[in-house]
């Protein structure tokens, strides 16, 4: 069937059913209209069609015409518009970024539970937000990977309600926990005591009330109608006239089967014409497009951005402090500089939020203003379009922060090389049987190289702002120190350095 079906195709005038002074004046898959007798004026339209869950499939879509008294599936595929190249190449990169953000997420929490990293809240934020990240990818990823093979928020308007409040919530999640992530950095450098805890109370009491209460709370009106003064809702205001009448018959289900084990079954495989995108004047979209972009982007981008001026600053004034005074002894240098490094992977993380989650909120303000206001079709799909490529570059920056933390966080990489290693190791204990395993060569050169790079720094740092006695005495003893750098003797390498000092 190429269209939708008339009246005159399955009934004739004496299968019309007259209640009264009424009579079935139209009929088809979605609605029955009843007229009065000598008027064609519209009494009321029920619909027609009831889903029957025992009889939907991956591929099928069935109903129940209660008119026709039969069981007919259709192809998803012809209920709904068929998807583009374009938007099956956005499918799949979208499946893409989240194999690749759960790996990356996956590992970062592993490393950062190390336990030289969770007793420093910044790394224990930093594990909350990488939960945080999987939880939103695979919210963005089962929107299109269903029993249907559709869109997840056209099969039925709780399932719309749901997924949307379930994306929302917790993108909404992400941006506000690395806003608390920066508040309690600040906090730690304006605190006189210690930035180290040893539970997850205090962290785990700030993300409950501080951060997921209030957005639940916020977010929660998308499971009901959204707002006070609206009665309608954002998955309404979107859906064309035919998803609507499926939403609606899916929310009656018949799951009786003896009611249809004698009523036959049809299948069809086309339903619909392929209809031309028509420009909604979605109220309830523009305005939620407003709220979510402030709430999910531009709020936090000025917290962000205000915490992260002010940390650059904190640092600066400590290390020009640092280099005024020059009777510091070494390990207090060593602390803050460990400091200082949090500080920054948190710095570059903020700065990196901002510069891929700010086009697609802006684009997605811009384009409500520019549909509600002029409401121009021709411009509609290059819209769709930008906004899914923008969507996937905002949904890049939750899936790459493995590599963010690799590329800028020093103790990220330490640890992660430790871990490798020990990995290593007991692998090639497991597979060969040998109790004395040594490392690989890669893993020794990394290694070595790695300390090299921490000895330099350490002298520099020392040195500077001393008198020359105390310079040169440094430097005939950083052989010695050397040696006991790589043999791993904590005790020995501080005792040179009070010395040194």
């Amino acid at each position: 069937m190429a269209g939708i079906p008339e009246l005159n195709d399955y009934f004739d005038e004496d299968t019309i059913i007259s209640q009264s002074n009424l009579s079935l004046c139209k009929a088809n898959y979605f609605e029955a209209c009843w007229c009065k007798i000598n008027t064609n004026e519209s009494i009321t339209c029920p619909y027609l069609l009831r889903h029957v869950n025992s009889y939907s499939n991956s591929s099928y879509f069935c109903v129940f015409h209660t008119i026709r008294r039969v069981i007919e599936c259709f192809n998803s595929t012809s209920i709904f518009p068929q998807n583009d190249s374009t938007l099956t190449i956005i499918v799949y990169l979208t499946i893409f970024i989240f194999t690749i953000g759960f790996i990356g997420n996956g590992l970062s929490m592993i490393i950062l539970l190390n336990k030289t990293l969770r007793r420093l809240s910044v790394y224990r934020n930093l594990t909350i937000l990488c939960a945080f990240n999987i939880l939103y990818l695979l919210a963005i990823s089962i929107r299109h990977l269903n029993t249907y093979h559709q869109d997840l928020r056209n099969i039925s308007s709780n399932m719309c309600r749901l997924h949307t409040f379930i994306v929302a919530f917790t993108g909404h999640l992400c941006s506000w926990q690395l806003v608390s992530t920066s508040i309690q950095r600040v906090y730690a450098l304006l605190s006189l005591y210690s930035h180290r805890t040893k539970s997850w109370t205090s962290t785990l009491s700030i993300l409950i009330c501080c951060v997921i209460l209030p957005l639940f709370i916020f977010d929660a009106q998308i499971l009901f109608n959204y707002g006070i003064l609206y009665n309608n809702h954002i998955c309404h205001d979107r859906s064309t006239y035919e998803i609507k009448q499926f939403q609606r018959a899916t929310h009656y289900p018949i799951n009786n089967l003896k009611f249809l084990k004698n009523i036959s079954i049809v299948y069809h495989t086309n339903f619909f014409h392929n209809q031309s995108i028509k420009p909604i004047k979605c109220s309830v979209c523009f305005l939620w497009n407003i709220i979510d972009t402030f709430v999910y982007a531009i709020i936090p981008f000025l917290i962000i951005l205000t915490s992260s001026i002010f940390i650059m600053i904190k640092i600066y004034e400590r290390r020009r402090s640092m280099a005024s005074s020059g009777g510091i002894c070494h390990v207090n240098q060593r602390i803050i500089s460990a400091q200082d490094n949090s500080s920054i992977l948190l710095i570059v993380i903020n700065f990196v939020f901002l510069i891929m989650t700010g086009p697609f909120n802006i684009s997605l303000i811009i384009q409500s203003i520019s549909n509600y206001f002029f409401l121009k079709s021709s411009s509609i799909k290059i819209f769709l379009q930008l906004n899914q490529f923008l969507r996937l570059f905002q949904n890049s920056y939750h899936a790459l922060s493995f590599i963010f933390y690799c590329l800028i966080g020093n103790k990220f990489r330490s640890v992660a090389l430790s871990l490798c290693r020990l990995i290593h190791d007991k692998l090639f204990q497991l597979i060969f049987g040998q109790q004395n395993v040594q490392t690989s060569i890669i893993l020794r050169y990394l290694e070595r190289k790695h300390i090299k790079s921490l000895v330099p720094t350490t002298t520099s740092t020392s040195t500077h702002g001393d008198n020359i006695p105390i310079s040169n005495s440094l430097n005939t003893n950083l052989s010695v120190r050397k040696s006991y750098i790589t043999y791993g003797s904590v005790k020995k390498k501080e005792k040179l350095l009070d010395t040194a000092v």
